[in-house]
């Protein structure tokens, strides 16, 4: 029997494809728009209406608040207003939520703490899982229903002032990742050591009244503390070393760990990576704080460090070498594999460095080292790459390779030896 050819119709030229796309597939085209384009999507149907109206995704950034400018009519007092408008017309919770203050203009009108407790307000209540507030211009204070909400898993903070809450033992009860940059920790804590119980990663950058965030975070893997104005005692450090996997600080930072007795810090059993920035190399206090804190850290796998280029005193270093004999690593970093230094100068104590980590490190695999683009004497470069190449290695796998300067910046291959 013969099988009937079944026909599909002709496509209606006239049928808008677009508005039929399934949810999924218009809710990805959404979060790759700016905020006000999103929005606009609103006027092509009922369709792409619907959808925006549910949209998760919402950023008032330069994009948005530069549209504002282009319409008239439309003076500055509607910027917020929107936002409020916005807000109250999900229809489902909104999932992450960025703020950029800083992208307004000139004559634009002060943002007034009371919208801001508004927005955060109905944002805490309807199940937001990712916040991040920037303000450039004054100073405001984060929310109260933000540190208590059990909802918020990202949290990023740039120009906010810090509050803590009296009556609440643990605050960001759901948080996992804490980003902030230039904010101050406002001291009326009274000595209250707050619990944040899932904080995984910490970044701390340039802010200030670090000493005063006291805080127990046993899940805490990655701490980052970064800035020239951040300040922070030793003993601060010192309850976060035995679960950290992850350490990126200041140099400067390793001052106040001079006067810190080795024994009295604890083991950093899990840290497997230590980025140290802007390290003076020549400052005994900071070479003597990084010597104490590799003893510290017998699982180390990776250790990266940017110095900062000085004039090399041979009388100076010899001083120093001296002193520093007593704090000479003893044992062997036996899990380290890969040694990064940025704007290496080849002076002495830097030289001395390099050669002791070279002799401890029995499973050593790879010596990255990017030479200071402030060098300008080609006989000192040759002179201690010779040294380097005649260091003993502990490890028959380790491998130097030197990077210039100049073909750094434009990702050249370097001197291998």
């Amino acid at each position: 029997m013969a099988q009937r050819l079944q026909i599909e119709p002709l496509p209606d030229a006239s049928r808008d494809l677009i508005s039929y796309l399934p949810g999924e597939v218009k809710n990805k085209i959404l979060e790759c728009l700016p905020t006000r384009d999103a929005a606009r999507t609103a006027l092509l149907s009922t369709h792409w209406n619907d959808v925006w109206l549910q949209h998760g995704q919402l950023a008032f950034d330069w994009n948005f608040f530069g549209c504002f400018g282009n319409y008239k009519g439309h003076g500055p007092v509607s910027y917020f207003k929107v936002i409020t408008y916005i807000l109250l017309k999900r229809v489902r919770p909104v999932k992450k939520f960025s703020l950029a203050i800083t992208a307004l203009r000139f004559n634009s009108p002060k943002l007034e703490q009371s919208d801001l407790d508004q927005w955060f307000l109905s944002l805490s209540r309807n199940g937001v899982e990712e916040v991040y507030l920037s303000h450039g211009e004054g100073r405001y204070k984060l929310p109260l229903c933000i540190v208590s909400c059990r909802t918020i898993k990202q949290l990023g903070l740039c120009d906010v002032s810090f509050d803590f809450p009296l009556n609440a033992p643990c605050i960001f009860p759901s948080v996992t990742s804490l980003d902030f940059r230039s904010v101050v920790f406002n001291h009326n804590a009274n000595g209250i050591v707050y619990s944040i119980p899932n904080l995984e990663k910490l970044v701390l950058f340039y802010c200030g009244g670090i000493n005063n965030f006291k805080i127990s975070a046993p899940k805490l893997e990655s701490l980052s503390i970064t800035g020239d104005k951040c300040v922070v005692e030793s003993r601060w450090f010192a309850l976060h070393l035995k679960a950290i996997k992850v350490l990126c600080m200041e140099g400067r930072l390793l001052l106040n760990w001079e006067d810190v007795e080795v024994a009295s810090f604890p083991t950093a059993i899990n840290l497997q990576v230590i980025e140290l920035h802007s390290f003076k190399f020549a400052d005994e206090k900071q070479l003597m704080g990084i010597l104490q804190l590799l003893q510290k850290s017998p699982n180390l796998c990776e250790l990266a460090i940017t110095g900062t280029c000085s004039d090399d005193d041979i009388e100076a270093a010899s001083t120093l070498l001296k002193d520093l004999e007593s704090c000479i690593i003893n044992q062997d970093l036996k899990m380290l594999k890969t040694i990064k230094i940025d704007l290496f100068c080849g002076s002495t104590i830097e030289m001395f460095f390099v050669k002791m980590l070279l002799s401890k490190s029995p499973i050593l695999e790879r010596v990255v080292i990017t030479e200071s683009y402030f060098i300008k004497d080609g006989c000192t470069v040759i002179k201690f790459r010779r040294e380097l190449l005649c260091f003993p290695r502990a490890s028959p796998k380790a491998q130097i390779v030197i990077i210039k300067g100049k073909d750094y910046a434009q990702g050249l291959d370097g001197l291998t030896i």
